[in-house]
């Protein structure tokens, strides 16, 4: 092979040689590559990469369906995993929950845990449980079960509210659809409403 000068001679062996380099390159990282040390990984990452390792974990899970009655019902989770009592649901953690009827009342619920089963129990919301309505009820309660089949949100341990009319203490409430479709908040067992007339 032939060239007229020193230049194409140059460009000819550089086309032949930086690919050879490249490959030998690569070929380099892949032969002394080694496994990931989770212990060495945690001081670069955010996240436990051991724990990651070990466990089945989803990260921000999301459920959203429609009740029979037509209301919306949306669920997110900052993490879940296999319920660790075998069931068939899942556990999650800090959870926040919104249903939304069909008059247009909204009901807002965030939960530090809970589990997931729409197919079987629904979803139940534990550890410090808040509730606020568009009605302007704000609840504070243990536990609270929302059902994934109809528009019924149930507390079955002490709640303590705060209402348009006063504050409110009762040992459970429920919350259904009534049948003219719009959304009844009943508080149930030993109820004590402190009255504070508005201004």
């Amino acid at each position: 092979m032939r060239y007229d000068n020193s230049h194409s001679m140059i460009v000819a062996w550089v086309k032949i040689a930086l690919p050879l380099a490249a490959l030998a390159l690569l070929s380099t990282l892949f032969m002394f590559s080694d496994k990931v040390d989770p212990q060495l990984a945690q001081f670069y990452a955010k996240v436990d990469v051991a724990e990651l390792a070990r466990e089945q974990r989803m990260t921000s899970p999301t459920y959203a369906g429609m009740t029979e009655d037509g209301s919306a019902l949306t669920v997110r989770a900052s993490a879940a995993r296999p319920d660790p009592n075998g069931g068939a649901g899942a556990s999650a953690e800090r959870l926040v929950a919104k249903i939304e009827s069909r008059d247009g009342m909204v009901t807002d619920l965030t939960a530090a845990a809970g589990l997931l089963d729409p197919g079987n129990e629904g979803i139940r919301l534990s550890d410090g449980v808040t509730v606020q309505t568009s009605t302007g009820y704000r609840m504070a309660t243990p536990v609270v079960q929302i059902a994934t089949d109809r528009s019924r949100l149930e507390a079955p341990q002490p709640v303590m509210a705060d209402g348009p009319f006063g504050t409110i203490n009762a040992d459970s409430m429920l919350m259904t659809t009534n049948a003219a479709g719009s959304q009844d908040l009943i508080f149930n067992g030993h109820v004590k409403l402190i009255y504070q007339p508005q201004e």
